[in-house]
């Protein structure tokens, strides 16, 4: 296939053909390490200048960047962002190629790379390499995603526009290239499965140690989505502690001892039986109805905000907002959650369109936090968008202040979705967040759980107690820890110092406590071997390749901090902002105030004439006036474009919205079953479990109507006469059990494959017929009798 995305020159737009990408990813346990190696040539008579903008999820560490040109290869160093901007420029000046590599100062999930001086007729290999923690979801899957989707994000009118929306699109460049993704796997247990929702896998499990695997692309990638794999283990929830032996580097300063200090990562499950809250709670859910949720993604949103809304508990209070370039809410302040108000829910719900223009989720987060918070019920705040925003940092400040009353769970629906906001939204609101591709139909599963979490209370008072050998101390990452959740996954990274006569031998053990109730403690332990001191690295071309946990524990202290610059002022913050440069350049890993730079001293071919802009108009784009949306393809940028902006250009062009592509095709693994196969008959069976379920009640029950019979598939009189005769069948209440008692068959009996989304559904059912039945009939009873009625 050709390439819709390379290399362009500033002075004539021309294009250098990528020739080739190839993806290393060996993944091990719980984090992965990447190396992203991408090959242009230059065929134009002409040094020439470029930008290289690319998406990384806000978890992972730029660790390493080098270039190799006319065949000398240069490795960037960490610099104070300011400093290797002038680096870059004087390199520039001189006449030398340089590459700048730094993360924007709109978002810690955008970077750019500056390609400075290339020389004519000759080939740019560059490399790129970070490290990431891989999450685990509820199933025990790890999953791993190479992002390749940076869609455009929305700034307010206000505010300094995007630089993800000044990438221009080009035409296809003639030459094909080849995309390679090699994976080496070292999983913790046995692997069970490996699977993907984007793309087939050829996938090899070692015959002798069924914990490793190899694993590439069959075909080509489709650059309109993420690449996404998913491992499956024996044993996903086994705890682990991972050590790392301290590193000195030769010639790396490392003023604090980050790297040549041992790191131990402690991957930790709690699970606990929360106690019953009497608290219900109030319930808020933010959907992004913005242009590029069109198609199958506000669908999706439909059928979840109903599957939500059905889940709710009695007695509790909600509210619907939609949200766009404007905001509507179903009601003016949260309502109880009864029929009347239920029914103008789901109508809502049913009429959810992607209507309302741009992403602007500033104001209607604005007005949730205006609203005083419904005495007696916490409020829980569900945000679910599939994009990002260029005033992020404004977004998660709010959020951060309203922390103490407000708990905040967020989704993230379809490639390209800012990593940055909905993590950041869900760690400042003490939540938890989720991601979905496009196409994958867990969304309602993963909101139900969302949902599940917010009606219980959480652990409090969470501490992390360490009993180290003699001689040694822990410097813990991160120093405090948020509220946790029974059953989610808890990462904690240990820096160990030790003193000249510290103790080599014996265990070091973690125990994890917290506040189970006011009278009820949680604790968890794990024991990890007492680590050597440090190993001396002089030799090692790149030592952070073995450095892994190292890097990963650096990025999680400057994100900290990074969090916590919004509340330090004066001199604490300066102090801040210096630990973090200081750990950024021990660790040789990037942050928002330093970048990666390289200059290639040897090389002396100026630039000839100005570096004039140049702009290449999209073939498909059609922008937002006056931001009343223009319905239009969107146009998504990859991982691997390169593309002619000047640097000193980027912030003065105007904010665009474009809307979602025709929706793609979602591929299924070869080795595993095929996740297309059935299709029909799945969504089939979600539009009658659907149907089933938006007929229930707010108190839990359902109605005997004429709808309901037919989704039993018998006839209306037998199923009357099959009604136990301690249920008076012939009055309203007598009608609301029996229905009651079908449905519920229905739902155990047909639809078992989502038990996870009508779990709560279902629970609330049961709990309003046990309250409901005539003492001589037992809740087993009345089911079963239902059971044979339907022959389910």
């Amino acid at each position: 296939m050709a390439s819709t995305f390379g290399l362009l020159q500033k002075q004539n737009g021309s294009q250098i053909p990528l020739e080739s990408i190839k993806i290393q990813a060996d993944l091990q346990g719980f984090t992965a390490q990447v190396v992203a190696s991408m090959k242009y040539t230059n065929n134009e008579e002409n040094p020439i200048e470029a930008i290289y903008i690319f998406p990384l999820d806000e978890q992972a560490a730029v660790c390493g960047f080098k270039a190799t040109v006319g065949g000398r290869t240069i490795v960037a160093q960490v610099q104070g962002k300011e400093e290797a901007r002038d680096t870059y420029d004087d390199a520039l000046s001189s006449g030398q190629s340089a590459f700048l590599l730094e993360e924007s100062d709109e978002s810690s999930d955008i970077f750019q790379i500056s390609v400075g001086n290339l020389p004519p007729k000759k080939e740019a290999l560059v490399e790129l390499r970070f490290v990431t923690e891989l999450s685990v979801e509820t199933e025990g899957r790890v999953v791993f995603v190479l992002p390749t989707v940076l869609n455009p994000r929305y700034s307010p009118a206000d505010s300094a526009p995007s630089l993800s929306t000044q990438i221009p699109r080009v035409a296809s460049v003639d030459s094909p290239y080849s995309f390679e993704l090699d994976m080496k796997v070292k999983a913790t247990s046995a692997i069970a499965e490996i699977t993907s929702p984007t793309n087939v896998l050829v996938v090899e499990i070692d015959e002798i140690n069924k914990a490793k695997a190899k694993v590439s692309l069959e075909g080509a990638h489709n650059f309109s989505q993420d690449v996404v794999v998913h491992i499956l283990t024996k044993e996903p929830f086994k705890p682990q502690a991972i050590v790392e032996n301290g590193i000195k580097i030769k010639d790396r300063e490392d003023k604090e001892g980050f790297m040549a200090s041992p790191v131990v990562m402690l991957n930790l499950y709690p699970e606990f039986k929360n106690p019953e809250s009497s608290e219900i709670g109030e319930f808020v859910f933010v959907i992004d109805r913005s242009g590029s949720m069109d198609g199958s993604r506000i669908k999706s949103a439909r059928d979840t905000l109903l599957l939500f809304l059905k889940s709710l508990p009695d007695g509790c209070y909600f509210n619907v907002v939609g949200f766009g370039s404007s905001f509507t809410t179903l009601f003016k302040k949260s309502q109880l959650y009864d029929d009347e108000n239920l029914k103008k829910a789901t109508d809502l719900a049913q009429s959810l369109e992607a209507d309302l223009g741009g992403t602007e989720i500033l104001q209607p987060l604005q007005w949730v936090f205006s609203q005083p918070p419904v005495k007696g019920h916490p409020r829980q705040l569900f945000v679910l968008s599939d994009g990002g925003v260029g005033n992020t940092a404004e977004v998660l400040q709010l959020v951060k202040n309203h922390s103490s009353t407000t708990r905040c769970f967020t989704f993230g629906i379809g490639s390209g979705a800012s990593t940055a906001l909905i993590r950041g939204l869900a760690r400042a609101g003490k939540g938890t967040a989720e991601f979905v591709t496009d196409h994958d139909d867990r969304l309602k599963a993963k909101v139900i759980k969302a949902l599940k979490r917010a009606l219980q209370p959480v652990i409090t008072d969470v501490s992390v107690t360490w009993d180290l050998p003699q001689g040694w101390v822990v410097q813990q990452i991160p120093s405090t820890l948020s509220p946790l959740f029974s059953g989610d996954r808890l990462v904690i990274y240990g820096l160990l110092k030790s003193s000249e006569n510290a103790s080599q031998d014996g265990e070091s053990v973690v125990r994890l406590q917290g506040t189970l109730s006011q009278h009820e403690r949680m604790e968890h332990l794990i024991t990890f071997p007492t680590p050597t001191t440090s190993i001396t690295t002089d030799t090692v071309e790149d030592p952070n390749s073995s450095a892994i946990l190292h890097c990963l524990a650096a990025q999680k202290f400057i994100q900290v901090k990074q969090d916590d610059l919004s509340d330090t002022n004066g001199d604490k913050l300066e102090d801040s902002k210096s630990r973090i440069i200081s750990v950024s350049k021990s660790a040789n890993v990037a942050s928002k105030f330093t970048s990666f730079v390289a200059v290639d001293k040897e090389n002396h071919q100026p630039i000839s004439g100005p570096l004039t802009i140049r702009r290449v108009p999209s073939l498909d784009v059609c922008y937002a006036t006056s931001l009343k949306f223009l319905k239009c393809k969107e146009v998504r940028f990859s991982f691997f474009s390169f593309l002619s902006i000047r640097r000193s250009s980027i912030w003065r062009r105007s904010s665009k919205k474009m809307s979602r592509p025709i929706e793609q095709r979602t591929k299924s693994t070869r080795w595993a079953s095929s996740s297309s196969v059935g299709t029909s008959q799945s969504t089939k069976s979600l539009a009658v479990v659907m149907t089933l379920i938006s007929m229930q009640k707010a108190s839990g029950a359902w109605d005997f109507t004429d709808e309901l019979v037919s989704l039993c598939g018998i006839n209306r009189a037998t199923l009357v006469k099959s009604c136990p005769t301690e249920i008076a069948f012939g009055t309203t209440k007598g009608k609301l059990l029996w229905a009651t008692a079908l449905a519920l068959v229905l739902l155990r009996g047909k639809f078992l494959d989502r038990k996870d989304e009508w779990e709560m559904i279902a629970e609330k059912a049961k709990k309003w017929l046990n309250k409901s039945l005539p003492a001589a009939l037992k809740y087993e009873s009345i089911v079963q009798y239902a059971a044979t009625a339907t022959g389910v």
